[in-house]
C-alpha cells in the first residue's frame, strides 16, 4: 500500500528531473540544439572588433550567429556563421557586412542572400573578400593624417561642439522636419526603384547614343567646321547680300508700279485675248501651207511685175517726185533678157528666141 502511495509524487520528481534536463541540454547545446543548421564561411579584410556568438541578420532579422573566427589563407579574417535551416540557402553571389550594434563597439554581421540567378550556394560555401565590406574605424582615419590636419580637425569639432551647444530644443524641434524629409525622400526612392527598369533602358539608349557620337565625332566636327565657314562667308558677304535684297525690293516696286493703274486691267485684257490670238495664228499658219507654195510657182512672174512697175516709176518730174512713165519698146534681138524675166520679154515683145 506504501508503494502504491508514492507512486504519483516518483512520478512527479521524475517528470521535473526531465524537465531540468531538457532546459539543462537546451543551454548548454545553445540555440541550435536538435536543429538543422546551414554553415557559410565570409572572408573579411579585418575581424573589426568581431567575436564568436555575434548576431548574423538578413535584413534586420537575427538568423544566426557567428561561429568562430580565424585567419583566412589569403590575408584577412574568416568567419564561420551558423545560420537557422529555414533561412538557408544564400546565393552564390551573396554579401556580408560588418556593422556596429552600438557605441560600445559591438558589432554583428549582415547578410544580403544574393539573386537567384546565381545559384544556390551549397551548406560550407564561402563568401569572397570581394563580396564584404568591413566597417573603417575612426583610428584609422585619423592615423592617416598629418599632425596639422589632426589639429585642425580637432579644432573644427571643438567649433562644431561650441556651435550646438545650447541649441538641442532647437534641433529637436528641426528633427520631425528631417523625419519628413526622409519619409519624402523615401517614397522618391520608392518611385525611382519602381522605375529602374525605364532608367536602365534610359541609361542604356544615352549610352548608345554616346558610342555613336563618339565613332561620328570626326564627321561632326568636319560638318562644324564647314558651318563656321559657312557663317564667315555670309558675314563676309553681308553687304552684298543687302545690297541685293535691296535691289531686289526695287525690281518688285518697279513691277509693283507697272501693274498698277490701267496697266493692270490691259495685262488682263491681253491675257484674255491670248487664247483668240493663238486660234488666229494657228488659221493663218494654215492657210500660209497652202498659199505659200502656189506664191513659189509663179515667183518668176511676180518678179517680172516688180521690174516692169520699177521702170514705170523711175520718171522723176521737176519737183522731184516719181511720174508713171510709158517707153515704147521695139523688139530687138540683140537685147539680151534675163532667164527669169523671159515671160515678162515675151509679153512686152523684147524676146525673140535665138
Amino acid at each position: 500500500m506504501r508503494g502504491k502511495k508514492n507512486l504519483p509524487i516518483f512520478l512527479g520528481y521524475a517528470v521535473a528531473s526531465l524537465v531540468t534536463l531538457a532546459y539543462l541540454a537546451t543551454q548548454m547545446g545553445g540555440e541550435f540544439f536538435l536543429q538543422g543548421t546551414y554553415h557559410v564561411k565570409a572572408v573579411f579584410a579585418t575581424g573589426a572588433q568581431l567575436v564568436a556568438n555575434d548576431d548574423v541578420t538578413i535584413s534586420g532579422i537575427r538568423v544566426g550567429k557567428v561561429e568562430s573566427l580565424g585567419p583566412a589563407a589569403g590575408g584577412g579574417a574568416a568567419a564561420s556563421l551558423v545560420i537557422h535551416t529555414q533561412y538557408a540557402p544564400l546565393f552564390k553571389d551573396a554579401h556580408a557586412v560588418i556593422k556596429a550594434k552600438n557605441l560600445l563597439g559591438e558589432t554583428y554581421v549582415e547578410l544580403n542572400r544574393g539573386t537567384t540567378a546565381a545559384g544556390p550556394m551549397p551548406d560550407g560555401g564561402s563568401i569572397d573578400q570581394a563580396n564584404t565590406l568591413t566597417p573603417v574605424e575612426i583610428d584609422r582615419i585619423l592615423d592617416t593624417l598629418d599632425p596639422d590636419t589632426r589639429n585642425r580637425l580637432v579644432l573644427t569639432i571643438n567649433t562644431l561642439g561650441q556651435a550646438v551647444a545650447g541649441n538641442g530644443a532647437a534641433m529637436n524641434a528641426s528633427a520631425g522636419d528631417l523625419r519628413l524629409l526622409a519619409q519624402s525622400l523615401q517614397k522618391i526612392a520608392a518611385t525611382v526603384a519602381s522605375t529602374s527598369d525605364r532608367l536602365d533602358a534610359l541609361i542604356s539608349g544615352l549610352m548608345k547614343v554616346m558610342q555613336t557620337l563618339a565613332a561620328w565625332h570626326s564627321e561632326f566636327r568636319a560638318m562644324i567646321t564647314d558651318w563656321d565657314r559657312l557663317m564667315q562667308a555670309l558675314a563676309s558677304r553681308e553687304a552684298a547680300l543687302q545690297g541685293t535684297f535691296k535691289h531686289d525690293d526695287e525690281v518688285m516696286a518697279i513691277f509693283a508700279q507697272a501693274l498698277s493703274g490701267p496697266a493692270a486691267t490691259d495685262l488682263h485684257t491681253a491675257i484674255a485675248n491670248g487664247p483668240a490670238l493663238i486660234d488666229n495664228s494657228n488659221h493663218y499658219l494654215g492657210d500660209g501651207q497652202q498659199v505659200f507654195p502656189q506664191l513659189a510657182q509663179n515667183s518668176d512672174s511676180i518678179a517680172g511685175l516688180f521690174y516692169e512697175l520699177a521702170s514705170v516709176m523711175s520718171g522723176i518730174d521737176g519737183s522731184g517726185q516719181h511720174m508713171w512713165r510709158v517707153t515704147a519698146v521695139k523688139a530687138d534681138a540683140s537685147v539680151d533678157c534675163p532667164p527669169q524675166d523671159v515671160q515678162t520679154c515675151q509679153a512686152l515683145g523684147t524676146y525673140t528666141p535665138k
